[in-house]
């Protein structure tokens, strides 16, 4: 399809084809979506791509789609360096110093960082979403504004036991997760949901987000003997020198992770000890070249100068939120509702949109979207391939 009747499908008109904007920046006062990353700190490799990812989001609303109803979206990014103190002081600043009529959607860092903020986001009513999952957090009823933009870790949990038993009915289970909210969030229900389908859960281990010896976990791991391990609450921290020192000391069995885990830098560090890695992940990888978004942003970032290779889960996943948080804006300008309710109201119904591709869709349903796909690594390839169709989960 060319490019011209492709953006005419979206809606967009000629000037915009053309890659013009179709606005005068001066027109009206800009919207503003305010990021708070963490640009430093053990999470920084995910947030610097996240940082990009909104980046090209954002211009690419500005410069192809026309911005939102004729008003320029404006990206605040605010280093919190996975600290939720220092993410509480940004979220204070940004929100002191911002009109709330411009100020429509915020995002955050960290599970912890976001249930620190619920009580001021419920108080001032602020679209919000994060890069946490949390199970929590997806609950419209004490968090109207709030959205999880995939599936909850619960979701995910679910998703990786289904698997496990398509394998092994009767699989002993092992949970390695970090000490934090984010690894700490789906471990409850997993315990829970392994021994309703007959799975004996035989060890827990609990560790820092960041450490540099992974021999004393794998240890125990041998001693416990699981026939699955799933890592929770890391992104790409410690995942591959658990990978290495379990072929080194013989361990048999097989890893599993959620969403942060699912990038191909884990299968670059852990080489061939990746081998079989499964995890859950539900954006596009951006070798998936029948994906319309993955040509269309390619041929974005070569016009911007910027470099066109491969570009991380988390500049994927990050895009896809931008995307969808400029729809529901978009549409909440053609209601004439582009207010912080407005948002809320079209992110609730925003339905099939899928972001040219980069998610299943954006059907929300208890604010948050209850679709997965299961990819595997393959060390040959280099890239993790999928081994399920979309799984819905609730």
């Amino acid at each position: 399809m060319k490019r011209r009747e492709f953006l005419r499908k979206l809606g967009v008109g000629s000037l915009a084809a053309l890659g013009m904007p179709y606005f005068a920046a001066a027109q009206a006062r800009p919207v503003k979506l305010a990021t708070l990353l963490p640009l430093t700190g053990p999470f920084a490799f995910a947030g610097n791509a996240g940082r990009e990812g909104f980046v090209d989001g954002v211009e690419y609303v500005n410069e192809v789609l026309g911005g939102i109803g004729g008003r320029r979206l404006e990206l605040i990014v605010e280093d919190t360096g996975y600290d939720v103190a220092r993410g509480t002081a940004a979220f204070n600043r940004v929100v002191a110093r911002e009109r709330p009529d411009e100020l429509l959607f915020v995002y955050g860092d960290s599970t912890g960082l976001s249930k620190a903020l619920a009580p001021e986001i419920a108080r001032t009513n602020l679209p919000y979403s994060a890069t946490s999952f949390s199970n929590e957090l997806a609950d419209p009823r004490t968090y109207p504004t709030i959205f999880v933009f995939g599936p909850t870790y619960n979701d995910m949990m679910e998703a990786l036991l289904r698997q496990v038993r398509l394998q092994r009915p009767r699989a002993r289970i092992a949970f390695v997760y970090s000490n934090t909210e984010f690894g700490r969030d789906p471990i409850p229900y997993g315990r829970e949901r392994a021994r309703a389908l007959g799975m004996e859960v035989v060890h827990e281990e609990v560790t820092p987000p960041a450490f540099t010896d992974a021999t004393p976990v794998v240890l125990n791991l041998r001693r416990a003997n699981p026939d699955f391990v799933i890592l929770q609450g890391y992104a790409l921290s410690v995942e591959p020198l658990i990978l290495r020192a379990a072929r080194e000391q013989g361990l048999q069995a097989q890893f599993m992770g959620t969403y942060y885990s699912a990038e191909l830098a884990l299968i670059q560090r852990a080489g061939p000890a990746a081998e079989g890695f499964t995890v859950t992940y539900h954006n596009a990888y951006w070798y998936e070249a029948l994906i319309p978004a993955v040509e269309e942003m390619r041929r974005f970032r070569q016009r911007k100068g910027r470099d066109a290779s491969y570009r991380p889960t988390y500049y994927m996943g990050s895009l896809a939120v931008a995307f969808g948080i400029a729809e529901a804006m978009r549409r909440a300008a053609q209601a004439g509702r582009l207010t912080r309710a407005g948002v809320v109201e079209h992110l609730e119904k925003i339905g099939d949109y899928n972001a040219m591709g980069l998610v299943r869709d954006f059907n929300f349903v208890n604010h948050r979207l209850p679709q997965t796909r299961l990819f595997r690594a393959s060390v040959r390839e280099g890239r993790f391939n999928a081994i399920t169709d979309w799984l819905r989960l609730g």
